[in-house]
């Protein structure tokens, strides 16, 4: 099974392939190195200057190597991934057929397990961590909330009618709302702390600080989730919940949202010690897919669970209560 992640971040290199070996020259030093294609599975790139040949592009395809590529701010803009190719009709036919009353039970359980690996982030810090276990709890099992959550910001006094039903519905969205605001409320002035930012809410987009850390992390875990759909025959445009838009992959988007807490406790114990450049987030980020996952008493690499995942069940991974627990597990 491969696992390595490989960097390519010196300019002036030329990748090729021979006999299943990839070939890293470096032009300007006139050095030469070899990795064994089977036994990569992620490759990032951040030299600008780099050439690939198209045997080693093909190859890549073949053996199910994700190639993500990298600006000049280090942030992912393409990936590579094997041209569509429908070997498991029964499992196209089966995600086409997808109901909507199944997307909902799924997308409470992905939405219940995110919110349950945030209050292990919390617990880890010593902050207010029950709420959120008891909003996971109210929506899994759809429990309608009766009460002004403890969380709830801005007062449900202020709100219409119909805002405040939805507001207090078990709806996942809802949930997944409320546990955000406590969550990042105190997780956020932390990283923001140790990173000597003044950011004090989670804004995605700003390409900058913790918050830009924060979006890198989570572009990474995406095209992992985004790779092992691509290679087990999933279409990634056919989602659980999210909306499919042009150019996006709503399947990816759904899947990805119980591991961003993995992203927020690597970006938290790599800034604890004090302020750190983004070009060595960019290596520690990607290593979160080597952390490893308790799965039936057994220890297993995060990137491989996906893989594990997806080829086993045409339905959406990190089902039950299992899941739930790995996070936890995973201890400091």
């Amino acid at each position: 099974m491969s696992y390595h992640i490989l960097h390519l971040l010196s300019q002036n290199l030329r990748v090729r392939l021979k006999l299943d070996q990839l070939h890293i020259t470096d032009t300007e030093k006139g050095t030469e190195r070899t990795v064994p294609l089977a036994d990569v599975a992620v490759i990032m790139v951040a030299a600008q200057d780099m050439s690939v040949t198209a045997g080693a592009l093909r190859r890549m395809a073949e053996l199910n190597v994700l190639m993500i590529v990298c600006n000049e701010k280090f942030e992912p803009c393409a990936l590579t991934l094997p041209y569509y190719r429908a070997t498991n009709t029964e499992l196209l036919r089966r995600q086409i057929e997808w109901k909507p009353e199944w997307k909902t039970q799924m997308w409470r359980q992905v939405i219940s397990a995110k919110v349950r690996n945030q209050a292990a982030n919390l617990a880890h810090l010593k902050r207010p961590h029950t709420v959120l276990e008891e909003i996971a709890r109210r929506c899994e099992t759809g429990e309608r909330c009766d009460r002004e959550p403890t969380v709830a910001k801005p007062s449900l006094a202020t709100m219409t009618a119909s805002k405040r039903a939805e507001f207090l519905s078990d709806t996942p969205d809802a949930s997944e709302s409320r546990a955000a605001r406590h969550y990042w409320k105190h997780l956020l002035p932390r990283l923001s702390e140790w990173q000597q930012t003044d950011e004090r809410r989670r804004t995605p987009g700003t390409r900058e600080g913790v918050n830009g850390m924060l979006d890198y992390g989570y572009a990474i875990v995406r095209t992992a989730v985004l790779r092992s759909l691509a290679a087990h025959g999933f279409i990634g445009a056919i989602g659980i919940a999210h909306t499919p838009k042009a150019g996006s992959f709503a399947l990816a988007d759904d899947l990805v949202e119980p591991l961003r807490p993995w992203i927020d406790r690597e970006l938290r114990q790599f800034v604890q010690g004090g302020k750190r450049p983004m070009e060595e987030w960019m290596r520690q980020a990607v290593s979160v897919l080597q952390l490893e996952v308790a799965i039936s008493k057994t220890n297993v690499r995060l990137l491989n669970v996906l893989i594990f995942t997806f080829r086993a069940s045409p339905l959406p991974p990190w089902r039950g209560r299992r899941y739930r627990s790995n996070f936890q597990c995973c201890r400091e």
